[in-house]
């Protein structure tokens, strides 16, 4: 059995590998257009692989786009894998292929269909997995072929996750091979009694709200970090951006932090900037303040500060 392979983010790209890995035939590769790379996060291009290999490839912008029907017609795959691509491939394109197609999504299906789901399972706590299943009508609602769940650590950042992921993603691939190659895939409908659904997030969703606490907050920054565009703040007017950050243990509050309004730069030292929160502290241990066109290291963060939820001035500015 071969394979056509679509995809534009780091999933795609090591779905692709595994399968020539595995000695699965693939007939042919489509990707999204390098010039869209900075619409989308953990954006790989597919490009590099295919030439390598001497694949056919076609780069698009919409999946929908009549060069695509026709590049996959003229290519006939028995089997179409959309991996790691935000647009809904139709029933049109997906029909092209003999047996169907298959997508990946990384959460415990029928748990956790929808979108982000990365930064969703880091902010809720939820669990991760490689989920692999055949396409239907309805986003991730197709029959499972196989779900291995990932392990989801308590300091993980999002890039942390995904590279996980991406591993298991690769075993998976390859375990499964003979079944690809022999047509021969198992699948168990999901329970769509159980499902439950993520939300769209859009960069806003990064600006921290200081009167949460020190977990909420802690997890928005892993949530949002690379390679998302980053959880947020205001500092003298100017966004700075909060990469990595650490809580602050109880025992470790002093006088000076449980005195401090929600959102103040109680000290500023080697080890980052130390915020108060809702309950406690915070130390921002990488930032970057958006200075003009540019994001540079940030110096700006001082002592009595005061983080803002909105690009304002601080008085006496």
């Amino acid at each position: 059995m071969n394979v056509a392979v679509i995809g534009s983010v780091s999933s795609s790209y090591r779905c692709l590998e595994s399968l020539i890995r595995s000695g699965i035939e693939v007939t042919c590769v489509l990707g999204l257009d390098e010039s869209l790379a900075d619409g989308v996060s953990d954006y790989h291009s597919l490009r590099p692989v295919a030439e390598a290999t001497g694949l056919p490839f076609l780069s698009f912008a919409r999946i929908g786009e009549p060069a695509v029907e026709r590049f996959l017609n003229a290519h006939t795959p028995d089997l179409l894998w959309v991996v790691g691509l935000s647009q809904l491939v139709s029933d049109r394109l997906v029909g092209i292929a003999r047996h169907g197609g298959i997508g990946f999504h990384p959460t415990m299906l029928p748990h956790g269909r929808g979108r982000a789901p990365v930064a969703w399972t880091i902010l809720r706590n939820e669990r991760a997995a490689v989920s692999l299943f055949f396409l239907t009508d309805e986003p991730d609602a197709g029959d499972l072929i196989v779900q291995r769940e990932v392990p989801v650590l308590p300091d993980d950042y999002s890039e942390d996750l995904i590279r996980r992921t991406n591993e298991v993603l690769s075993e998976v691939i390859i375990q499964l091979a003979p079944s690809i190659q022999a047509g021969n895939l198992p699948r168990t409908p999901q329970d769509h009694a159980k499902a439950t659904f993520y939300p769209r997030r859009t960069p806003a969703d990064g600006l921290i709200d200081w009167t949460l606490s020190t977990d909420a907050i802690y997890r928005l920054v892993r949530a949002a970090g690379r390679p998302y565009p980053g959880a947020f703040t205001y500092a003298a007017g100017r966004k700075l951006t909060v990469w990595r950050a650490r809580p602050v243990r109880d025992e470790e509050l002093s006088p000076d932090v449980t005195a401090a309004t929600c959102g103040v730069v109680v000290r500023v030292d080697e080890r980052g900037v130390l915020t108060r929160t809702g309950d406690g502290a915070l130390w921002l241990t990488e930032t970057a303040i958006e200075e003009g066109d540019e994001a540079v290291d940030a110096g700006v963060p001082v002592t009595g500060m005061q983080f803002s939820e909105l690009p304002h001035k601080e008085p006496n500015e």
